[in-house]
């Protein structure tokens, strides 16, 4: 993306010139694959203008973004979506598992082998260098994924990364550059509060407006909680995620059907499916709780695994053309398989 190589012309010109940037249409894309979500996917795109026209501190990375909220409902995948518009694709990202960190003597991996130690002198560390680094075209983009677990020595040497934007490894012959890096942060903090709060009885009498209200206030006094007025500081903007609808499930739901369809239409095989089974997946799969993780195991089971035995049943591993359609009869999924003529 054009946009990263003329902020750094502009550091030279004093004029930055974001050309090729559309915050409009980026935002409608992101929002097709994140439902239900735009205020989060609003906070994305504005770090993403804000680096287009250079209006970042040049000493640290483009943007730090703590996104927030319950388990399943689209953190990481709006990070995969920002990946998939500026790099080569969804997991062109340097993704760090911080659940994996959370033992002291697991933290050394985060900066390398200190000297002495084998692996110093090639410098390895958590990260690709190419995928944090970029290049004048295109943003380098990190994922901490779950930063919350990490053991509080790393989090101490990611302070002085979204302080710095450098990462001196701790052979302390290199260092690696997040100056050109978008640093998404992903934290389950207050899921626990928030599970309380979706089974309260009071929810219903106060309304689903003050209850996601009440969700945000938990969540923020959760961050507040957990993490140093340091640390927050550091971070550019806090992406609030709320727990998802029945409605917004749906369509998740019929989302990721399509992805389902898409992928066997590369295959010579038209699917369709009726409504009554985006509502068995949705019934399958939801939990207002965990969030929309789960529909996409239920399609797996209880729409896919039917379509596949029809498939089967009609021509075996052949390429033949055919059309599936599913409807649901008794419960069910039932798929019907035909060969395409002509």
């Amino acid at each position: 993306m054009p946009f990263l190589a003329e902020r750094h012309q502009s550091q030279h010109s004093g004029r930055p010139r974001p050309a090729g940037f559309d915050p409009a249409g980026l935002a409608a894309r992101l929002g097709e694959r994140v439902l239900g979500q735009e205020p989060a996917v609003a906070a994305a795109v504005r770090a993403l203008s804000l680096a287009a026209v250079g209006a970042t501190d040049p000493d640290r990375p483009l943007a730090t973004l703590l996104l927030v909220g319950p388990t399943g409902v689209g953190k990481t995948e709006l990070v995969r979506r920002v990946a998939a518009e500026l790099r080569t694709g969804p997991d062109d990202l340097c993704r760090v598992d911080m659940n994996a960190l959370a033992q002291e003597h697991y933290a050394a991996s985060f900066t390398g082998a200190p000297p002495g130690y084998a692996g110093s002198k090639e410098a390895y560390s958590l990260f690709d260098r190419t995928t944090v680094e970029g290049d004048p075209y295109r943003p380098g983009i990190v994922l901490f994924d779950e930063v919350e677990k990490a053991h509080p020595t790393v989090l101490r040497a990611l302070l002085h990364v979204l302080d710095s934007g450098t990462l001196r490894l701790a052979s302390g012959q290199q260092t690696i550059s997040f100056r050109n890096s978008l640093v998404f942060l992903t934290s389950n903090l207050g899921s626990a509060e928030l599970a309380r709060r979706r089974r309260s009885p009071w929810r219903r009498v106060f309304g689903a407006r003050a209850g996601a209200r009440g969700d945000r206030a938990a969540l923020d006094a959760a961050v507040r909680r957990f993490f140093d007025p340091e640390f927050l500081n550091r971070i550019d903007e806090t992406a609030v995620f709320t727990a998802l609808s029945r409605p917004t499930a749906r369509r998740v739901a019929r989302l990721e059907l399509d992805l389902l369809a898409a992928r066997l239409r590369k295959r010579s095989v038209e699917l369709t499916t009726a409504d009554a089974v985006t509502d068995l997946v949705v019934e399958a799969g939801f939990d207002p709780v965990y969030g929309a993780r789960g529909v996409r195991r239920a399609i797996r089971t209880v729409v896919a695994a039917p379509v596949a035995a029809a498939l089967l049943d009609l021509r075996g591993t052949t390429a033949a053309p055919a059309r599936v359609h599913a409807t649901v009869a008794e419960g069910v999924v039932r798929a019907e398989a035909s060969v395409t003529r002509g």
